[in-house]
């Protein structure tokens, strides 16, 4: 059985050298990925990033293990764990479009106290369908 994460956090980065940072964390990740069996996806506003991890559960914790020592963002909440037959990512060691500040308004309820189950649950999987929209072919 395979599992998805979607976590979310806040950024460090500055803005100014955003694009680039994350440009280096994608590469990294991808290579990481794929020698883990882990496809996934990434979204960065600026001030939070969003991410869903796909694979061998595992796998998947051994990346989270690693993000979460990443000095790069802080405050990681997992938002929604799930077993899952088929990948939403399969075709992504690291999906990454660009940053986008249309999410944004999406990532940062998730990353209140005052957010309850239901409301996350809800919030999570429209989350998780945007970040599909953004990697699916044009």
């Amino acid at each position: 059985m395979l599992e998805s994460r979607l976590y979310v956090s806040r950024s460090k980065l500055e803005l100014a050298q955003s694009h680039e940072a994350v440009e280096a964390i994608v590469q990294v990740a991808q290579v990481r990925n794929a020698a883990l069996g882990v496809t996934g996806a990434l979204i960065s506003t600026g001030s939070c990033f969003a991410q869903i991890l796909e694979g061998a559960p595992a796998a998947v914790d051994q990346v989270m293990a690693s993000i979460c020592r990443d000095g790069r963002h802080f405050d990681v909440r997992v938002v929604s764990v799930l077993s899952i037959r088929r990948r939403r990512f399969g075709e992504w060691w690291m999906a990454y479009s660009g940053p986008s500040f249309y999410v944004n308004r999406h990532i940062k309820p998730l990353l209140e106290e005052s957010v309850g189950e239901l409301d996350t649950s809800i919030r999570s999987e429209r989350l998780s369908a945007l970040m599909s929209e953004f990697t699916a072919p044009r």
